[in-house]
Protein backbone atom coordinates (compact mmCIF):
# COMPACT_ATOMS: atom_id res chain seq x y z
CA UNK A 1 0.00 0.00 0.00
CA UNK A 2 1.48 3.06 -1.09
CA UNK A 3 2.17 6.31 1.81
CA UNK A 4 0.29 8.19 -0.20
CA UNK A 5 -2.50 6.17 0.47
CA UNK A 6 -1.81 5.85 3.84
CA UNK A 7 -1.69 9.35 4.50
CA UNK A 8 -5.13 9.69 2.94
CA UNK A 9 -6.53 7.63 5.68
CA UNK A 10 -5.07 8.94 8.61
CA UNK A 11 -6.24 12.38 7.29
CA UNK A 12 -10.17 10.90 7.04
CA UNK A 13 -9.41 9.63 10.52
CA UNK A 14 -8.45 13.07 11.87
CA UNK A 15 -10.78 15.14 9.62
CA UNK A 16 -13.25 13.35 11.80
CA UNK A 17 -11.76 13.57 14.94
CA UNK A 18 -11.32 17.17 14.59
CA UNK A 19 -15.17 17.99 14.35
CA UNK A 20 -15.80 15.03 17.00
CA UNK A 21 -13.50 16.19 19.90
CA UNK A 22 -14.62 19.88 19.87
CA UNK A 23 -18.12 19.16 20.42
CA UNK A 24 -16.49 16.31 22.91
CA UNK A 25 -15.02 18.93 25.00
CA UNK A 26 -17.91 19.61 26.62
CA UNK A 27 -20.08 17.84 28.54
CA UNK A 28 -23.79 17.92 28.01
CA UNK A 29 -24.61 18.70 31.32
CA UNK A 30 -22.16 22.37 32.22
CA UNK A 31 -21.92 21.40 35.73
CA UNK A 32 -21.69 17.36 35.00
CA UNK A 33 -17.66 16.99 36.13
CA UNK A 34 -15.62 19.44 37.75
CA UNK A 35 -13.77 22.70 36.22
CA UNK A 36 -10.64 20.21 36.62
CA UNK A 37 -11.26 17.54 34.40
CA UNK A 38 -12.14 19.80 31.15
CA UNK A 39 -9.27 21.72 31.15
CA UNK A 40 -7.34 18.75 31.43
CA UNK A 41 -8.88 17.24 28.27
CA UNK A 42 -8.66 20.77 26.96
CA UNK A 43 -4.86 20.77 27.39
CA UNK A 44 -4.88 16.88 26.08
CA UNK A 45 -6.35 18.32 22.98
CA UNK A 46 -4.29 21.30 22.57
CA UNK A 47 -1.10 19.32 22.59
CA UNK A 48 -2.86 16.26 19.96
CA UNK A 49 -3.44 19.67 17.64
CA UNK A 50 0.36 20.45 18.12
CA UNK A 51 1.54 16.56 17.49
CA UNK A 52 2.84 16.68 20.98
CA UNK A 53 2.71 12.92 21.96
CA UNK A 54 4.52 13.34 25.38
CA UNK A 55 2.15 15.79 26.91
CA UNK A 56 -0.82 13.71 25.41
CA UNK A 57 0.27 11.05 27.38
CA UNK A 58 0.51 13.10 30.31
CA UNK A 59 -2.68 14.68 30.69
CA UNK A 60 -4.22 11.16 29.84
CA UNK A 61 -2.54 9.93 32.95
CA UNK A 62 -3.50 12.82 34.32
CA UNK A 63 -7.17 12.58 33.44
CA UNK A 64 -7.15 9.10 33.90
CA UNK A 65 -5.66 9.35 37.73
CA UNK A 66 -7.36 12.32 39.03
CA UNK A 67 -10.87 11.86 36.98
CA UNK A 68 -11.36 7.98 36.56
CA UNK A 69 -15.17 8.82 35.76
CA UNK A 70 -14.37 11.48 33.37
CA UNK A 71 -16.71 11.09 30.22
CA UNK A 72 -13.15 12.29 28.44
CA UNK A 73 -11.41 9.24 29.05
CA UNK A 74 -12.62 7.33 26.52
CA UNK A 75 -11.71 10.61 24.20
CA UNK A 76 -8.18 10.62 25.47
CA UNK A 77 -7.10 7.37 24.87
CA UNK A 78 -8.53 7.54 21.39
CA UNK A 79 -6.15 10.55 20.72
CA UNK A 80 -3.37 9.05 22.00
CA UNK A 81 -3.97 6.08 20.18
CA UNK A 82 -4.33 8.43 16.76
CA UNK A 83 -0.35 10.01 17.84
CA UNK A 84 0.67 7.28 18.57
CA UNK A 85 0.12 5.39 15.30
CA UNK A 86 0.85 8.53 13.53
CA UNK A 87 4.53 8.47 14.85
CA UNK A 88 4.57 5.03 14.33
CA UNK A 89 4.51 4.11 17.59
CA UNK A 90 2.17 0.96 16.54
CA UNK A 91 2.51 -1.68 19.41
CA UNK A 92 1.68 1.12 22.08
CA UNK A 93 -1.50 2.90 19.75
CA UNK A 94 -2.61 -1.26 19.85
CA UNK A 95 -2.83 -0.41 23.69
CA UNK A 96 -4.35 2.34 23.50
CA UNK A 97 -7.19 1.15 20.84
CA UNK A 98 -7.74 -1.75 22.90
CA UNK A 99 -8.22 0.38 25.85
CA UNK A 100 -11.30 1.81 23.74
CA UNK A 101 -12.72 -0.97 22.71
CA UNK A 102 -12.05 -3.15 25.57
CA UNK A 103 -12.82 -0.27 28.67
CA UNK A 104 -15.56 1.78 26.72
CA UNK A 105 -17.47 -0.44 24.55
CA UNK A 106 -20.35 1.86 24.17
CA UNK A 107 -18.30 5.06 23.23
CA UNK A 108 -18.77 6.65 20.08
CA UNK A 109 -15.11 6.15 19.26
CA UNK A 110 -15.12 2.86 19.47
CA UNK A 111 -15.78 2.36 15.40
CA UNK A 112 -12.94 4.69 15.65
CA UNK A 113 -10.91 2.67 17.61
CA UNK A 114 -11.30 -0.27 15.83
CA UNK A 115 -10.46 0.81 12.34
CA UNK A 116 -6.99 2.30 14.16
CA UNK A 117 -6.27 -1.00 15.78
CA UNK A 118 -7.03 -3.25 12.07
CA UNK A 119 -5.06 -0.41 10.46
CA UNK A 120 -2.05 -1.01 13.27
CA UNK A 121 -2.31 -4.16 12.68
CA UNK A 122 -1.74 -3.96 9.15
CA UNK A 123 0.92 -1.94 9.47
CA UNK A 124 2.71 -4.50 11.91
CA UNK A 125 2.26 -7.33 8.86
CA UNK A 126 -0.47 -8.77 10.84
CA UNK A 127 -2.86 -9.29 7.76
CA UNK A 128 -5.34 -11.74 9.75
CA UNK A 129 -5.89 -9.70 13.02
CA UNK A 130 -6.56 -6.56 10.61
CA UNK A 131 -9.15 -8.55 8.18
CA UNK A 132 -11.10 -9.45 11.36
CA UNK A 133 -11.16 -6.24 13.12
CA UNK A 134 -12.37 -4.75 9.41
CA UNK A 135 -15.06 -7.70 9.31
CA UNK A 136 -16.04 -6.48 13.11
CA UNK A 137 -16.37 -2.93 12.30
CA UNK A 138 -18.55 -4.03 8.83
CA UNK A 139 -20.81 -6.30 10.79
CA UNK A 140 -20.67 -4.14 13.93
CA UNK A 141 -21.29 -0.45 12.66
CA UNK A 142 -22.92 -0.76 9.37
CA UNK A 143 -23.04 2.64 7.51
CA UNK A 144 -20.82 4.48 9.59
CA UNK A 145 -17.57 5.75 7.87
CA UNK A 146 -15.25 3.30 9.17
CA UNK A 147 -17.17 0.26 8.60
CA UNK A 148 -17.37 2.17 4.61
CA UNK A 149 -13.15 2.69 5.42
CA UNK A 150 -13.14 -1.18 6.47
CA UNK A 151 -14.77 -2.56 3.32
CA UNK A 152 -12.47 -0.54 1.15
CA UNK A 153 -9.67 -2.13 2.68
CA UNK A 154 -11.48 -5.73 2.30
CA UNK A 155 -12.77 -5.13 -1.07
CA UNK A 156 -8.19 -3.94 -1.81
CA UNK A 157 -7.19 -7.41 0.20
CA UNK A 158 -9.61 -9.29 -2.50
CA UNK A 159 -8.30 -7.83 -5.57
CA UNK A 160 -4.67 -8.28 -4.06
CA UNK A 161 -5.76 -12.17 -3.21
CA UNK A 162 -6.99 -12.61 -6.45
CA UNK A 163 -3.89 -11.29 -8.85
CA UNK A 164 -1.83 -13.68 -6.72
Amino acid sequence: MSRTFVRMLVRLMIGGLISSTASAAVPKKLNAFSEGDRMVYTRLVEAFRKNDLAEVQKQRRTLEKNYPQSVHLDNAYYLTGMLEYQNQFLGEAVRSFNTVTDRFPKSNKRPAALFGLAMSYKRLNLKPQALTVFNEIAKQYPGSPESQRAWMHLQLEKGATKKR
